[in-house]
């Protein structure tokens, strides 16, 4: 296996995640190949394993990046209202303007199969971190909200839920109609924002 200096890895470790991020969008992970992701820089298909451990390792760094991109521009948004139902609301709205820009984490939601393949060879303790890590912001806004008495006293893991509930309509998008979407998650989001907040 050819050595490789720091800069040079580097120049090639963003060259795959590149080419990968494209290829993932367009065919899959089933379909884009390690040979594929390898040759658009110019290294051999073996030398993939200096870089990555796995396809699906590669997968799960870029679905963290975009993940970081997204808590980067949604959470700024949220933490500027001071009610906590219009604070709900910009989250729910951003949160699904952000899956739908962002191809890769759109396709993950919407296709379990993609989701079991880009799992099966993951440790499980490394997934359960990866998604742990993407709802830790929301937990702790959840948390900080309960002890100002602004969200309602249930379990964290259940608002949790409610509210990524609502972001997992997307799934359901094409069944419900293009052009009512929009009316039907406003309807659903403010449901939940007003039942969310505390009623005192």
């Amino acid at each position: 296996m050819p050595k490789f200096t720091a800069t040079e890895k580097e120049q090639i470790r963003q060259g795959m995640l590149k080419t990968a991020h494209q290829c993932f969008i367009a065919k899959g992970l089933k379909n884009t190949s390690i040979d594929e992701i390898t040759s658009s820089v110019s290294i051999a298909k073996s030398s993939f394993y200096a870089f990555f451990e796995s396809k699906e390792m590669l997968y799960f760094e870029l679905l963290a990046l975009e993940g970081e991109d997204i808590e980067k521009r949604v959470w700024p948004k949220v933490e500027k209202e001071q009610d906590i139902r219009n604070a709900i609301k910009v989250f729910l709205h951003a949160m699904s303007s952000a899956l739908e820009a962002n191809v890769l984490t759109k396709r993950l939601i919407t296709n379990l199969d993609e989701y079991n393949m880009a799992s099966r060879k993951i440790d499980s303790q490394y997934s359960a971190r990866t998604t742990l890590r993407s709802i830790v912001p929301l937990l702790e806004f959840i948390k900080k909200h309960q002890e100002r008495e602004t969200i309602i006293q249930e379990e964290v893991d259940v608002i949790a839920g409610v509210i990524r509930a609502c972001l997992a309509m997307i799934i359901h998008k094409k069944d419900l109609g293009e052009e009512i979407y929009p009316k039907v998650q406003e309807i659903i989001f403010n449901a939940v924002a007003n039942e969310l907040a505390s009623k005192k």
